[in-house]
This record gives C-alpha cells, sequence and structure tokens, in this order.
C-alpha cells in the first residue's frame, strides 16, 4: 500500500467510525413504557378500556388494564307498542342492563416482529383478574286506565313480569331511572386474543385487536324474564388501540 493511500485511509478513518457510533445509537432505541386507550365491540355490546405498560425486553410487554363494559342479552330485541303513539322503544322481558368493570393484568408476547421498513408486528396476549357486574334494573311506562276503561296517564315502575302486561307497557323510561338500584356481583374475567400493530414509527401505538373473553360473576345475573341466570359471560371481541411509548431516557 502506497504513502499517498495511507494519508487518505487515515483521513476518513475518524468520519467513518463517527457514522458507525450514529447508526448503533439509532438502532438501540429501547422502548421501556407503554400506554394506550381502546374502544371495542365484542358480540354482546361495546367498551372503553386504558392499559398502561412496560416492556422488560424487546419481546415482551407487561402491563395493567382497566375496562368499562356494556352486556347485552341477545334475545332483548327493542320494540315499540302499536297502541301507544309515541311509544318509547323497550325490549319486552328484560329485567335488567348489566355492564361489566374490569381490573387486571396482562401479558403480551412478540411472535412476529415488524420489519425495518415497516409492517405489522403481531402478539399474542393474556389477561385477566377482577370483575366487577353492575345489574341496573329496568323501568317502564305503565298504562292506567279510568273506570271507563280509557288510559288515564302513566306511572313508572320496576318491570315484573308476574303484574306487567306487554300490552300495559307504554315503553322504557329513562334509562337511567334504576341506576339507584344498581346491585354489584363481584368475579373475575379472563381474555385472550392476537394483537396486530400496524403503527408508523416506534412511539406511537395504533393498533387492532381480536379474540375472546369471558366473564363470570357472583350470584349469577338473570337478564330476561323466563329465563335461567347465566354462569357465565362469553364473547368475541375486536379492539382498537392508540396511545404512546416512551424510551429509557423519557
Amino acid at each position: 500500500m502506497s504513502k499517498r493511500h495511507l494519508v487518505l485511509l487515515f483521513f476518513f478513518l475518524p468520519f467513518y467510525s463517527l457514522c458507525q457510533d450514529v447508526g448503533e445509537v439509532e438502532y438501540k432505541k429501547i422502548i421501556v413504557k407503554e400506554w394506550s386507550v381502546d374502544v371495542f365491540l365484542n358480540t354482546h355490546g361495546g367498551g372503553i378500556g386504558f392499559q398502561q405498560g412496560r416492556t422488560p425486553n424487546y419481546n415482551d410487554k407487561h402491563f395493567w388494564e382497566l375496562e368499562f363494559m356494556y352486556n347485552a342479552h341477545y334475545k332483548a330485541v327493542r320494540a315499540r307498542n302499536p297502541y301507544f303513539p309515541d311509544a318509547r322503544a323497550f325490549a319486552y322481558g328484560k329485567l335488567c342492563d348489566l355492564f361489566f368493570l374490569h381490573g387486571g393484568y396482562g401479558y403480551q408476547r412478540t411472535i412476529h416482529q415488524k420489519p425495518y421498513w415497516g409492517g405489522v408486528r403481531i402478539r399474542y396476549t393474556l389477561s385477566g383478574g377482577f370483575s366487577l357486574g353492575l345489574a341496573m334494573p329496568v323501568y317502564l311506562n305503565i298504562a292506567e286506565y279510568a273506570n271507563n276503561g280509557l288510559m288515564d296517564g302513566y306511572t313508572v315502575e320496576r318491570y315484573d313480569p308476574e303484574i306487567h302486561n306487554i300490552g300495559d307497557i307504554i315503553g322504557r323510561a329513562g334509562f337511567f331511572r334504576g341506576i339507584g338500584q344498581t346491585s354489584l356481583r363481584p368475579g373475575f374475567y379472563f381474555k385472550t386474543g392476537l394483537n396486530f400493530d400496524f403503527s408508523k414509527d416506534d412511539y406511537t401505538i395504533h393498533a387492532l385487536e381480536i379474540g375472546g373473553s369471558i366473564d363470570m360473576v357472583f350470584p349469577f345475573v338473570q337478564q330476561m324474564a323466563y329465563n335461567k341466570a347465566k354462569p357465565f359471560h362469553l364473547c368475541a371481541y375486536i379492539a382498537y388501540h392508540f396511545g404512546k411509548r416512551k424510551g429509557n431516557y423519557e
């Protein structure tokens, strides 16, 4: 190698080393915290949730979650009484509206990493914990009749299938009319699914998740008259997550 070549090598070597260092710093971006809000639909209703987690390594995530969801009975069909003009819709036989409040712990494991040029990262997810069922009784507008058989106004009463005939029901009272009589049913829940993260950069979260969940609360909740109380509530869901990630020094 000539002296001229040695001089050129000596001159450009520092710039080569600097480029290598910058590349390594960029490559070693480490995400340690995540938070996201999620909205979801399931086969019995829908809800909203929040997750906050940590990522001890590149493939694993541990998180806490809080969710609130509405659970409708599959036999609760809304209709209107055709004999009363301007009647409000109601579901005949519906005893209560059921909600679930979840608080639990979860884990995600990456099974397909996102390529450096973009794409989708796939993770399976497991979570579970405490479930609180909130059963809010249904109140209806019940027609009152005068001695001559004509309607003489209405009263607001808690639905009782033993005394309320479908012909006397004008419609449902206000949705929150029975909130003061809501009964609490403690239990547990479990969820599992696949999470598809299609975020465009390392510091934002945009992901779709599909899976299934089960809730069991005690005592069991009877949502519909003439139907047995369900011992557990099983459903499939689809959720959209959006949020932020933070690195080591943020």
